[in-house]
């Protein structure tokens, strides 16, 4: 606090600039396309939407690019093998959703390429793995998950979800 009639010190006027950044948790969702099909997880095990279809996904641990962190969860989750350059990022969703309703951004990424056979990974995590028609997606999708993959597929960059009863 600056003495009274005394302008502040450098000290203080650099705390009076420096403020607390918002920070975001983020997850990658990665679109696995084969024609007109799509990859999907069912969630089992976890005790949160166990039941419910995502794609495969995962925090960012840090220390990984997004795109580092999608190809490890590609790989994790499903065995299937791609690289970084082999993502192309189609879509953001910044959500307001989950357990405690924190704000998060999901970043989502078409595999434009990969390879290897699909498999069930992380049976801990999961308890089916299967391809599903773009068409007819299951009504069992995760509600920012479908709208994220629709939406990235439709070419729209960013989309809000559980915010109010409109997204963009």
């Amino acid at each position: 606090m600056p003495s009274k009639g005394l302008p502040p010190s450098s000290g203080e006027q650099k705390a009076e600039r420096t403020r607390k950044r918002h920070t975001l948790s983020v997850s990658v969702f990665v679109i696995v396309r084969d024609a007109q099909q799509i990859l999907l997880l069912r969630r089992a095990q976890t005790g949160w939407k166990d039941g419910y279809l995502s794609l495969p996904a995962g925090a960012h641990d840090g220390e990984e690019t997004l795109e580092q962190a999608a190809v490890r969860e590609l790989r994790e989750e499903t065995g299937l093998h791609a690289q970084s350059e082999d993502l192309r990022l189609v879509h953001l969703l910044h959500c307001k959703t989950g357990d405690s309703g924190n704000e998060w951004l999901g970043a989502f990424f078409l595999a434009e390429h990969w390879h290897g056979v699909p498999v069930l990974s992380e049976p801990d995590k999961h308890d089916q793995l299967g391809w599903h028609p773009l068409d007819d997606l299951p009504e069992e999708l995760l509600a920012y998950t479908r709208q994220g993959l629709e939406q990235g597929l439709q070419g729209i960059p960013f989309s809000t979800f559980g915010w109010s009863d409109t997204h963009r």
